[in-house]
C-alpha cells in the first residue's frame, strides 16, 4: 500500500520524473487534488475548492503543472495548478461539461472531453490561451496523445466499448482495442511500446 487515508483516495498519476504522485482525495473533508512523494510520504494539498467534485489530475510533460477538472461554478471546467502550489488557473470557460484533461506531448495543448455540441467529443485548447479546437466528430472521451505526438487515443464515451485513435494533425479514426469494455474508459494507458489496458 502506497498512499492511504481513512477517507477516499483515487485517480493517481506518477510525475514524469517518477518522483511524485498526484491524486484525488477527500481526506480534507472534500474532494481535492493532493501530491505525495513517490514513497507515499510528504503529502501536500494542492487545491482548496472546499466542496465541488475535483479530480482527474494529469502532470504536464515537464512536471511543472497539474491539469484537473472541478465544478466550482456548477458545470465542470478544466484548471491547471503549479506543482509547487498556488492558486489554480481556469483553462476552459464553456457552459457545458469539460472533463478529464490530458497534455499534448509537447506540453502546448490540453485535451479534454466536452458535451458542448450535445454529444461527448474530444477537444483541445492552447495552454497559453486561444481558440479551442474540436478533435473528434463521432464521439470521444478521455483522450491522450501518443508520446511521439502523432496520434490521439481515446474512448468513445463513459459506457461505450473500444479504444480508438486519430492522427493528431487530423484524419480518419480507427479502432485500436475493440475489446476494451464499456465503462472502462479510464482503465488504459499509453506507453512507447504499446497500449496497456484492464480487462475483466
Amino acid at each position: 500500500q502506497l498512499i492511504a487515508s481513512t477517507l477516499y483516495d483515487s485517480s493517481p498519476q506518477v510525475s514524469p520524473d517518477g518522483g511524485k504522485v498526484a491524486f484525488r482525495s477527500s481526506r480534507s473533508g472534500t474532494n481535492e487534488i493532493w501530491v505525495c512523494d513517490s514513497e507515499g510520504a510528504n503529502c501536500e494539498q494542492m487545491t482548496r475548492f472546499g466542496g465541488p467534485l475535483t479530480g482527474s489530475p494529469r502532470w504536464s510533460p515537464d512536471g511543472r503543472w497539474i491539469a484537473f477538472d472541478s465544478r466550482p461554478q456548477g458545470q465542470s471546467d478544466v484548471y491547471v495548478v503549479s506543482a509547487e502550489g498556488g492558486f489554480p488557473k481556469q483553462v476552459t470557460h464553456d457552459s457545458a461539461e469539460d472533463v478529464v484533461p490530458s497534455w499534448s506531448a509537447d506540453g502546448r495543448w490540453i485535451y479534454f472531453a466536452s458535451n458542448r455540441t450535445g454529444f461527448w467529443q474530444v477537444w483541445k485548447t492552447p495552454v497559453t490561451g486561444g481558440a479551442t479546437i474540436q478533435v473528434t466528430r463521432d464521439g470521444g472521451f478521455s483522450a491522450h496523445e501518443s508520446p511521439d505526438g502523432k496520434f490521439v487515443y481515446y474512448a468513445k464515451g463513459r459506457g461505450v466499448a473500444g479504444l480508438w485513435r486519430t492522427p493528431a494533425a487530423g484524419g480518419s479514426e480507427e479502432v485500436v482495442v475493440p475489446s476494451l469494455k464499456p465503462g472502462f474508459w479510464g482503465y488504459w494507458a499509453l506507453a512507447r511500446d504499446g497500449v496497456y489496458f484492464v480487462d475483466r
